[in-house]
């Protein structure tokens, strides 16, 4: 019985390849980057909702996140200067009826100590019934220094309600520091009420006042025969700080908004990559192989797309046409095989002249089995390599359209991020993290597959690997 025959590149088997491509510090380094994409890339799949691309471009879906706030982390060099956006999830809540009507009561504490306090409460309502009869919610808030605000009524009419502009928090706070500290009209004409009680008078400054506070919230419900339950009702403090990664001009979580840019970015390098490689091979092996008039045709067609302004046609056809993100893909990997046809085309010349090719011919072997097992096996190693270094010109690519707000700006891709911290002047107003962490990404993705690269090269040259 006949031996099975292996699959050999270049004579190495893909294992060999493999094991010489990590016995490099290179391809080492190159694994672990890789496994970090892919990593993020899968959490990102399985962590953010499938319609994160639509939340992404709801406004109110990040309502209650303050704006252009700097990373939590950030009050680790600046001594608790920013206080975080709070989502209080730990609190006491009952319920019931009195009289016919219903009510809830909500009561936590938080502890202060920040030099910058939190900027509003948001009462979030996830109910319909908010919408039938009329509800109103009263707050009273006893301070560290044992003062106790009493605020309210305020009325309840939507989802979302801030209470920092309401006229009646507004004044009822004016006149809590006219009888405890004689200063009048405390809160300025347009500001927010809230940040005021976590702030006390000496010396006729206001001053924050850490320690901590007792918050109740109580709700009541008119005309409705609803019950107000726990998961109906959310409470926020909206902060200066958000999350890992802070926020941009409309609130958005930029973690969430980098957390989904791995598979998309991934995905566009990787496409766009496999459509220029095919074409390639295509194009080059045919050309040279069969000769000929197909041969003259195909390098004509070949110098066409090599002198192809890809990169201002793609920007005209994105706006004439509206293109997504995809359609940008295929259209930019279609006139971007070029060069690399050449090359191969150039290998395949020097292979099909070779004398083993000639030997093959005269036994009598055909030319389908001469590609299938001599010029296609020789030429793979430099596919492979064209494959890696056409990811991230993919992804740099797509990313420079999408800073101009083209082919795909309705995604929360890495270059449509920094788009809008361009629009919005954030780093030259000092919004570094909405800059930064984009860049570094985008950067981080094309030192990846340089590495990858770097570490093929012994596999692509048969030279260097003997030596």
């Amino acid at each position: 019985m006949a031996a099975r025959r292996e699959f050999r590149i270049l004579g190495m088997t893909p294992g060999e390849i493999w094991r010489g491509f990590i016995a490099t510090t290179t391809g080492k380094i190159a694994v672990a980057f890789f496994a970090i994409m892919v990593a993020f890339s899968i959490y990102s799949l399985v962590a953010l909702p499938p319609n994160f691309g639509q939340l992404w471009n709801t406004p109110s879906y990040w309502q209650a996140n303050p704006k252009y706030a700097p990373p939590v982390w950030i009050n680790a060099f600046t001594g608790n200067e920013y206080a975080p956006q709070l989502t209080i999830t730990n609190y006491n809540f009952t319920s019931g009826s009195s009289g016919g009507v219903r009510y809830a009561v909500i009561s936590f504490s938080v502890d202060n100590v920040y030099k910058t306090p939190w900027k509003d409460l948001f009462l979030l309502v996830n109910t319909p019934s908010v919408y039938n009869g009329t509800w109103v919610v009263y707050l009273t808030v006893t301070r560290p220094d044992g003062k106790t605000v009493q605020l309210g009524p305020d009325q309840i009419s939507s989802r979302f309600n801030a209470f920092g502009l309401s006229s009646q928090i507004i004044s009822q706070v004016d006149a809590f520091f006219q009888n405890n500290f004689g200063v009048a009209n405390a809160v300025p004409q347009g500001s927010s009420a809230i940040p005021y009680l976590f702030y006390t008078v000496k010396d006729g400054k206001f001053v924050p006042l850490n320690g901590p506070y007792k918050f109740t919230v109580t709700i009541y419900a008119f005309g409705t025969s609803a019950n107000i339950s726990r998961k109906d009702i959310g409470v926020v403090l909206e902060g200066d700080a958000y999350g890992l990664m802070g926020t941009d001009f409309l609130g958005h979580d930029l973690w969430l908004g980098l957390l989904a840019g791995f598979p998309i970015d991934l995905a566009v390098g990787l496409l766009t990559a496999a459509i220029v490689v095919v074409l390639a091979i295509l194009i080059g092996v045919v050309s040279a192989f069969y000769g000929g008039f197909a041969d003259e045709v195909l390098t004509r067609v070949t110098d066409f797309f090599i002198l192809f302004p890809a990169f201002p046609l793609l920007i005209i056809f994105s706006v004439m046409f509206q293109w997504s993100i995809w359609d940008a893909i295929v259209f930019l990997a279609a006139v971007s095989w070029g060069g690399s046809a050449r090359v191969i085309r150039a290998m395949v010349m020097q292979i099909k002249n070779s004398q083993f090719i000639e030997s093959a011919l005269a036994a009598g072997a055909g030319k389908g089995w001469i590609l299938r097992n001599h010029i296609l096996p020789m030429v793979m190693p430099y596919t492979l390599y064209l494959f890696v270094v056409n990811v991230p010109g993919g992804i740099l690519t797509l990313s420079a359209i999408n800073f101009f707000n083209l082919a795909g700006a309705e995604l929360p891709t890495w270059g449509n991020i920094l788009a809008y911290a361009n629009e919005f002047g954030a780093l030259t107003s000092g919004y570094w993290w909405w800059v930064v962490p984009p860049g570094l990404l985008i950067t981080f993705v094309a030192v990846t597959f340089i590495f990858v690269a770097m570490g093929l090269e012994p596999v692509v040259n048969p030279r260097l690997r003997h030596a």
